[in-house]
């Protein structure tokens, strides 16, 4: 069992973290470093969407409860702080970051979205970027994984509730069974230059958990145990 740090100093995050990159508007690009060396350590992010922002809330409340300390695995907050800041899915330039990753099934052009979990037609539509990998929050989360080299990835969305890919090891079974979704093989439709292809790629092991249509209230309070046995886990049965 972790030591949790007493609730009333869980109002600020005991770090900001360490800088890896600027985003189009110069905001800085932080992670939080695993605590405990690199050997067998995995690597953790969300608000790869700004639209998408309970995981990253209940992410933060996990490490705030814990400390840096008790971070056994590296953890980027907020992928598109631009994003985050204005509620954009895209970041400032209207790229959605998660179809502008160097993957060989990269495609150019635009891209569309749900507005909404309940909205039928797929008509939002926003940019791949440039060239692959055209975006200061694109380059800098590969510099990363590059610097960090982790074992394996999970990457936090929403709104689908689920965890994608199915094939069973052990981190895709806790993972399941920890934050009560569904494995599923995909989510239904192509998702070219998204991070998982490039991880993919890269044979790097990459888990995304998609959170339901949920507020950060209670992404909080359903999932703050779950985010914590993710972040502090040692277990060697966590790797993929």
């Amino acid at each position: 069992m972790q030591p949790f740090r007493p609730r009333s100093q869980r109002g600020a995050l005991p770090s900001l973290g360490t800088s890896y990159g600027t985003s189009v508007l110069g905001a800085p690009l932080l992670y939080h470093p695993a605590s405990r060396g690199a050997a067998g350590h995995g690597l953790i992010i969300a608000g790869t969407h700004g639209d998408e922002t309970a995981s990253v809330i209940a992410l933060s409340c996990a490490l705030r409860t814990l400390g840096p300390e008790a971070l056994r695995h590296a953890l980027v907050l907020a992928v598109n702080p631009d994003g985050c800041r204005f509620g954009l899915r895209a970041n400032a330039r209207g790229v959605d970051l998660n179809r502008n990753f160097p993957a060989a099934n990269w495609q150019s052009g635009e891209t569309v979205y749900r507005w909404t979990s309940a909205t039928q037609a797929r008509d939002v539509a926003l940019a791949t970027g440039d060239q692959a990998g055209s975006e200061p929050e694109t380059q800098a989360l590969c510099r990363l994984i590059d610097d960090l080299r982790p074992a394996w990835v999970v990457s936090f969305h929403e709104p689908l509730a689920c965890i994608e890919p199915a094939p069973p090891s052990p981190l895709t079974q806790r993972l399941a069974q920890t934050f009560r979704l569904p494995l599923i093989e995909s989510v239904g439709y192509a998702t070219p230059g998204s991070f998982g292809s490039w991880c993919a790629d890269r044979r790097l092991p990459c888990i995304t958990v998609e959170l339901p249509a949920i507020s950060a209230d209670a992404a909080t309070h359903d999932y703050l145990e779950a985010m914590i046995a993710l972040l502090t886990d040692t277990d060697g049965a966590t790797r993929s």
